[in-house]
């Protein structure tokens, strides 16, 4: 970016920090947050020694399923490097409890607000060798800082859809991109690497969607098997559903069950904060939900919808489904990662928009693995179609699970590709 434009920006932020400071303060409350995470947001992250000759990577992701990402990348990291220390970032208070779960990260924190005084102070507490942006976490004074205290930044797993793109490249043609600052990008797909590249890259090569590599939970009987449904019996897990999307799950399963009279569901809405509005809805269309929550940890589900409220469970649940529906599809959100489910073996249904996972759901459906319809009122056609018909459910599940397998590889190549980052610049140093 151009001088101007960052003093531009730097200046929009504090004429709206009143605004936000008055937004944060409601949240801290609402969410009871301590001081020490606001203090984290205005700089005050964990103050840490210097790192060892094997250096200090700091990966910053936004929230739960980015941070998932960022499990992944650190643990092939650790495996080719086992002395760098791992720190991690995020924004909400879901990504916080996910990396609080990252296994080996020295410390996790808030990113800072975008202010200047912020990031520096971060970075002297941090004392990172490298900045990793996961997907599209294009702060400009995060990177321009980091940038200008001799930190390779990068971005990886990064996506940029065509609709991002445009608007980046519509205030790139005057202000310039904080992309230009970026020592690489390791992308997920040629055409992201392409936009990348566009705004003004250095260096976008083509490493692989690390999701693809993420491994199966390791807990046991965390299946439909331990909400209550028997081995055997028909059970759609419904997986981070947004508003109106539970009714159009419940009318489906509701027309279901005269030819599928043991059909379960097991829905688990994507903010936990929504799970009174999930129930409701369910219950609008007929279906009588019982939340997992309120029951003893001993003892399965008595009922047949199972309103999933628990956060962390979704990923193990697919497990033994016999199809899942992908939330965040019937609206223009571009729909949730369809690859928890397609992992297991689990076939899959999703809405008309896919923007945020468009090359695997065109792969599954390619494939076979999975069925876009193209609204609510098409749901229910295409689960009536596996469900009646094991043969080719079963088909459509080793079609879904093959495409996951033929896609793995990212987190060693997008590992291999953040060392060589480091070792560069412990060279020019």
């Amino acid at each position: 970016m151009k001088p101007a434009a960052y003093a531009l920006y730097t200046a929009g932020l504090f004429l709206l920090s009143p605004a936000l400071a008055a937004w944060y303060a409601l949240r801290v409350r609402k969410r009871r947050m301590g001081f020490a995470g606001m203090a984290e947001r205005f700089g005050g992250a964990p103050e840490l020694p210097p790192a060892e000759k094997e250096g200090r990577l700091w990966i910053h992701a936004v929230s739960m399923g980015e941070m998932g990402v960022a499990a992944t990348l650190a643990a092939a990291l650790r495996g080719k490097r086992p002395g760098l220390r791992i720190v991690l970032s995020t924004v909400t208070d879901t990504g916080r409890e996910a990396a609080a779960r990252v296994p080996g990260a020295e410390v996790f924190f808030y990113l800072p607000f975008d202010f200047p005084f912020a990031v520096r102070r971060t970075l002297a507490r941090v004392r990172p060798s490298a900045l990793a942006l996961v997907e599209t976490e294009l702060w400009p004074n995060l990177i321009r800082l980091a940038s200008g205290a001799g930190l390779p930044v990068a971005v990886v797993n990064g996506r940029l859809s065509e609709r991002s793109f445009r608007g980046h490249r519509r205030i790139a043609r005057f202000l310039g991109s904080p992309v230009e600052e970026l020592s690489g990008v390791a992308a997920r797909e040629e055409e992201d690497a392409k936009r990348f590249q566009a705004l003004g890259a250095k260096r976008a090569l083509v490493t692989g969607n690390l999701k693809y590599d993420a491994p199966l939970p390791t807990e046991k009987g965390e299946g439909v098997a331990a909400y209550g449904f028997g081995a055997g019996e028909p059970v759609i897990v419904a997986g981070s559903t947004h508003p109106g999307e539970e009714a159009a799950v419940a009318r489906a399963v509701r027309a279901l069950r005269g030819r599928h009279p043991r059909l379960g569901l097991l829905l688990a809405p994507r903010h936990l904060q929504r799970a009174d509005e999930a129930e409701a809805a369910l219950r609008a269309e007929g279906l009588e939900p019982v939340r997992w929550s309120a029951w003893p940890e001993d003892r399965p589900a008595p009922g047949r919808v199972v309103l999933l409220d628990a956060m962390g469970r979704l990923a193990g649940a697919y497990e033994g489904a016999s199809l899942a529906f992908i939330g965040g599809s019937l609206i223009p959100h571009g729909g949730q990662n369809p690859i928890e489910a397609a992992r297991w073996g689990v076939p899959v249904v999703f809405g008309p928009h896919m923007g945020n996972f468009a090359e695997v759901a065109e792969a599954l459906v390619r494939e076979g693995g999975a069925i876009q319809a193209e609204g609510p009122y098409a749901l229910e056609m295409a689960f009536d179609g596996w469900l009646s018909d094991r043969a080719a459910l079963w088909r459509a599940g080793g079609a879904a699970r093959r495409v996951v397998e033929a896609n793995q590889g990212a987190a060693a190549r997008t590992a291999d590709f953040l060392l060589g980052l480091l070792d560069a610049a412990e060279d020019r140093r």
